[in-house]
């Protein structure tokens, strides 16, 4: 997901935050229950913003439970909201209870446990959310599903959380004049007439590889579409407004070759197709699952797209394949989507290099913790829009370039490619995604993955230098002066040569070092073979760290 702002920017201490890697969210679970597949059938019209809908939904049951609970937010008088008319199994009704948001359904002593449970719930309302009713730029009646974080419930019952991953189908029926894009793959199209004459159009898209609530949706407009090209098999489609369509299609052309770049990368894509569409969306893109909208000017015919359509296709490996558990582990999404983007954005993109991106991304999240010092793990905040920060995304990317420097390409990239397909289709905590970088490193990472993600801020370094000409040594004194916790990390070092002061050296001559810091106050006596006269810390821009240098 990119919030519209990212578009344009491209004291606590450890004991307050026990067990984050592997903590969950306060959403109420019931872990007997797990939904295995959604058959929405939605029908939309242009007189009113009711829908009519009937939900079809398949649980697997593994123990003896009374109720199947699903969210649905209720109808509360004559506004928004849904009203459920009934609930059948079969061809039988079934008892329930539509409180405080939440269906209550009766699970009948009848049914095989553990087995599944098929329910159907018909129900009808004005969604308040989650499924944006408007108009778009060219004032032309548009519906767009927009479910982030937890916002399906608005008009699909369902279990909203990321936990419960299952397959779906959306069955629409709208005004024959209208296109529908969806999660998956185009099961069926045909047209029909209404008792009043009225033409319609229904649609039937299917989602074979489950998927979590955020990402199921639907798109409904005027659309103008083509299969832009392929990667692997797999095709690659635009869908604009109509009048946008020559522009629209130059502008998701690169698609393609992002989709191509990351399964190079990481690994197979998980999905049936891979849609661009243009939409209205509140979030500057959004990566539901193979059907990802962006923002609806996005289109402007200047192929400008790119470092855009990489962060949200770099989404459908992670956020989407691979979901995080809860909400408080959302840099497993985000904090990988824009790691992901720099790294294509330094192979692909000229004149974008990952050190470059890196060192902007090092300001902002420096600046971000100025205004809140808080944790990339925070089991603390409620608003779940307030975990779309610089901590999830910047800061989440520089804990993955700084674990790179840790191991090494290859085996950061392993991890990375075994991270993905352990967890394909599935859920994943941080302290999973700790083990398998543990397993392919052969190393502890605890002490890592506590200090940058359960910690806030970064190691402030107060520091100072000078070349002792007698010993041919260089003198560095360092000191962490940051409020939280002492830092435990490698520091490159890079002692730039005086040719002023030599007989001959080579201008340009240097040397690299990398220092292990793990105290508050630390002294290092460096041996050089030549004057030096500066040193800079880390010239490659490896490390999260605040600077402050003190003159000799």
């Amino acid at each position: 997901m990119a919030p519209k702002l990212f578009l344009f920017i491209s004291v606590l201490v450890l004991s307050l935050f026990p067990g984050a890697l592997s903590a969950k969210d306060d959403y109420q679970r019931n872990l007997n229950i797990d939904v295995i597949h959604y058959c929405f059938r939605i029908c939309l019209n242009d007189s009113t913003d009711r829908i009519e809908g009937v939900a079809s939904i398949t649980a697997k049951i593994s123990a003896r439970t009374n109720v199947l609970k699903l969210d649905l937010l209720r109808a509360k008088g004559a506004g928004t909201g849904m009203t459920v008319s009934r609930v059948e199994s079969g061809l039988h009704p079934l008892s329930y209870q539509h409180r405080n948001d939440i269906i209550e359904i009766e699970i009948p002593d009848t049914v095989k446990i553990p087995g599944t449970f098929a329910v159907t719930v018909y129900y009808s309302g004005i969604p308040a959310d989650g499924l944006i009713i408007s108009k778009n730029k060219y004032g032309e009646r548009t519906f767009f599903g927009d479910n982030w974080p937890d916002r399906a419930r608005n008009w699909l019952p369902c279990v909203d959380h990321p936990s419960d991953k299952a397959t779906v189908e959306f069955i629409v029926s709208a005004p024959e004049k209208y296109s529908v894009v969806g999660n998956g793959y185009l099961a069926g199209e045909y047209h029909d007439t209404l008792a009043n004459h009225q033409p319609i159009r229904i649609t039937h898209w299917k989602e074979d590889v489950p998927l979590p609530t955020k990402v199921m949706v639907i798109g409904v407009a005027d659309f103008a579409w083509s299969t832009s090209g392929f990667s692997k098999g797999i095709p690659v489609q635009t869908w604009v407004y109509s009048q946008n369509r020559d522009a629209g299609f130059v502008d998701y052309k690169p698609a393609a070759d992002i989709l191509t770049f990351y399964q190079n990368l990481v690994g197979p894509y998980s999905f049936e197709k891979l849609a661009n569409v243009q939409s209205k969306t509140k979030f500057g893109g959004m990566e539901n699952s193979g059907c990802i909208f962006y923002y609806e000017n996005s289109v402007t015919g200047k192929n400008q797209l790119s470092s855009l359509l990489a962060h949200e296709i770099a989404h459908q490996w992670f956020g989407d394949a691979v979901t995080e558990y809860d909400w408080h582990h959302i840099w497993l999404s985000e904090g990988f989507a824009t790691y992901l983007e720099a790294c294509y954005a330094d192979s692909m993109i000229s004149g974008r290099k990952l050190s470059a991106s890196m060192s902007d991304m090092r300001k902002q999240v420096i600046r971000s913790f100025q205004r809140s010092p808080k944790p990339v793990i925070d089991t603390t905040i409620t608003n779940k829009m307030d975990l779309l920060s610089t901590n999830s995304y910047q800061k989440g990317a520089w804990v993955l370039h700084m674990l790179r420097q840790e191991l090494g390409d290859r085996i950061f990239w392993e991890g990375i490619r075994k991270f993905y397909a352990t967890y394909r289709n599935k859920n994943a905590l941080t302290s999973d995604f700790q083990a398998i970088m543990e397993t392919v490193s052969g190393r502890r990472l605890g002490y890592f993955f506590k200090q940058w993600l359960e910690v806030p801020g970064q190691p402030v370094i107060e520091w100072s230098w000078k070349f002792d000409q007698k010993k041919n040594t260089v003198e560095i004194d360092l000191k962490q002066t940051q409020v939280q916790r002492t830092f435990d990390f490698t520091l490159p070092v890079e002692f730039l040569g005086d040719t002023t002061k030599t007989g001959g050296l080579t201008p340009g001559k240097s040397a690299y070092y990398k220092l292990s810091v793990k105290d508050q106050q630390s002294h290092y006596s460096m041996p050089v073979e030549f004057p030096v006269s500066d040193v800079h810390l880390d010239p490659r821009t490896q490390l999260l760290f605040q600077e402050k240098q003190v003159k000799n």
